[in-house]
């Protein structure tokens, strides 16, 4: 029978299994064709562009469950903690990221340094109360792609670079306005995913109003946001207009219009900002993927509390036995994103596509259920919150008086080891660093892909992170953590359980 998620100490299921919806969506997106004849495939409709999103999301949702689901005053003593424990996970984060593109696997967008950067990104917003953090998310989702837009009108041409260890050394510059502005997930228009899921994270999610609510309003975001792109292109003749700029290869605007570009439009006319599509970071997609975040996000919380009333029926033990696998696979994604890098980058050509990509999803969903059950959090994600707690326990845990482990540093010295073994093995298996500086990316969600990756916390409060590609929806013209603990009371505003 399923746990109630306002229980303490128990797992937020339903966000586990959102998660893992976005790992299987992700894997799906980076294995199998995105498109073919000029249009989407049902890999490309269904698992393109919205899971990196719904990553995002979740992102701010771990972090308003690792700073107790409330808004963090100075005054209260507990800031420079939280602050703390945030930027130690964004930068292990991020490393993993940039040692992840140091290594070069194969034509998949790293995401995770851009995780990272948005982990230390949260540190100011914690401070701001719920609904302005609302209203935050609201305004930058259409402030976020003009001043983008407006910025890259004046910039020269530039390479997209890869993030990287050797970017990081050799092109400082270059990597940050790759982060921000010109990668496949900026993080400036990706904040508003950032904001919307911190304040989500603060509302009760063991409620089901608040999932009823999260669906309900998911659903009409995409359908509104489908409806104003149809307006402004196929109405109004915006399409006509993108499609008389000659400022692009015909090839490039046709990926561009069907699959979505690389992170952001060109910034050749305005009416790119019409469009919807996969990874344009445009007002209208920020829009539509927030809006299926939420929708898959209120869909699984609404599973959750279906099972609570009913679980121990036949048909809930059912269900609960179905989910399990895919929320236990939804809660270790840092390790499975990472295993998945390697195994898209070294295996591509060497398997047949639907085979490798069921193996990797048998892989995911045996091996999460028996790794959680027998050992517990993933290996990654046990090293990333080791190195946290060491550096930073959560004041939670010295609010109950848990005990400090008798040995910090050489828990901390093996997650360190282990971390950088990882970094290592990058420089390893990447060889000459300094070959390749940069190179162009292939679009996350066309036939190479992107992944992504979310961050959450653990049965004992702990945080691990994520990664995806998801569902896109309707387009007017041919057309990518959170294993978060509840609070002891999930509709109070007391502290959370959390540690990482």
């Amino acid at each position: 029978m399923v746990r109630d998620a306002g229980a303490s100490g128990s797992r937020v299921r339903g966000i586990d299994a959102a998660r893992g919806l976005a790992l299987l969506g992700m894997i799906a997106v980076h294995t199998l064709p995105t498109s073919e004849n000029g249009g989407l495939t049902t890999v490309g409709l269904l698992a393109g562009g919205t899971s990196a999103a719904l990553f995002g999301l979740l992102v701010g949702v771990s972090v308003a469950l690792l700073t107790g689901r409330r808004q963090v005053t100075v005054g209260a003593g507990t800031f420079g903690t939280h602050a703390l424990r945030l930027a130690v996970r964004g930068l292990a984060v991020g490393v993993l990221g940039l040692a992840l593109g140091e290594a070069a696997l194969g034509d998949v967008d790293i995401i995770l340094t851009y995780y990272g950067v948005l982990f230390l990104l949260a540190v100011p917003l914690i401070l701001l109360p719920t609904r302005a953090l609302f209203a935050l998310g609201a305004v930058l989702a259409v402030v976020a792609p003009i001043t983008s837009h407006l910025v890259r009108t004046g910039m020269p041409p530039a390479e997209l670079i890869d993030p990287s260890l050797t970017a990081l050394v050799t092109d400082p510059a270059g990597l940050l306005t790759t982060l921000f502005l010109t990668g496949a997930y900026p993080v400036w228009p990706w904040l508003t995913y950032l904001c919307v899921g911190m304040a989500v994270g603060r509302c009760s999610l063991a409620t089901t109003r608040t999932a009823a609510v999260l669906a309900a309003s998911g659903v009409a975001l995409v359908a509104a946001a489908a409806a104003v792109s149809h307006l402004a292109l196929v109405t109004a003749g915006g399409l006509g207009r993108i499609l008389a700029d000659r400022g692009l290869p015909a090839a490039e605007l046709q990926a561009a219009l069907v699959e979505g570009p690389n992170g952001v439009t060109p910034a050749t006319t305005w009416w790119w900002l019409a469009v919807d599509t996969a990874h344009s970071s445009t007002p209208l997609d920020l829009a539509r993927t927030v809006g299926t975040s939420l929708a898959v996000l209120g869909a699984m919380l609404l599973l959750d509390r279906a099972l609570a009333r009913g679980g121990s029926s036949s048909w809930g033990r059912i269900v609960d036995a179905a989910r399990s696998p895919l929320a236990a696979a939804g809660s270790m994604t840092l390790t499975f994103y990472a295993l998945h890098v390697v195994v898209a980058g070294l295996a591509a050509e060497a398997a047949a596509p639907w085979t490798l990509y069921l193996v990797q999803v048998v892989f995911a969903l045996v091996v999460g259920l028996l790794w959680q059950r027998f050992v517990g959090r993933g290996p990654l994600e046990a090293g990333v919150s080791t190195l946290t707690d060491v550096v930073a326990p959560s004041p939670s845990s010295r609010a109950a008086g848990r005990p400090a482990p008798t040995r910090p540093w050489r828990a901390g010295l093996v997650a360190a080891l282990v971390l950088a073994a990882v970094v290592a093995g990058a420089f390893a298996v990447a060889g000459d660093p300094t070959a390749e500086t940069s190179s162009s990316s292939a679009t996350s969600e066309q036939a190479d892909g992107a992944d992504v990756d979310g961050s959450g916390v653990d049965d004992d409060g702990q945080e691990s992170d994520v990664a995806g590609d998801a569902p896109a929806a309707d387009q007017p013209v041919p057309s990518d953590e959170q294993d978060a603990t509840i609070p002891q009371d999930e509709g109070s505003s007391g502290p959370a359980d959390e540690d990482d």
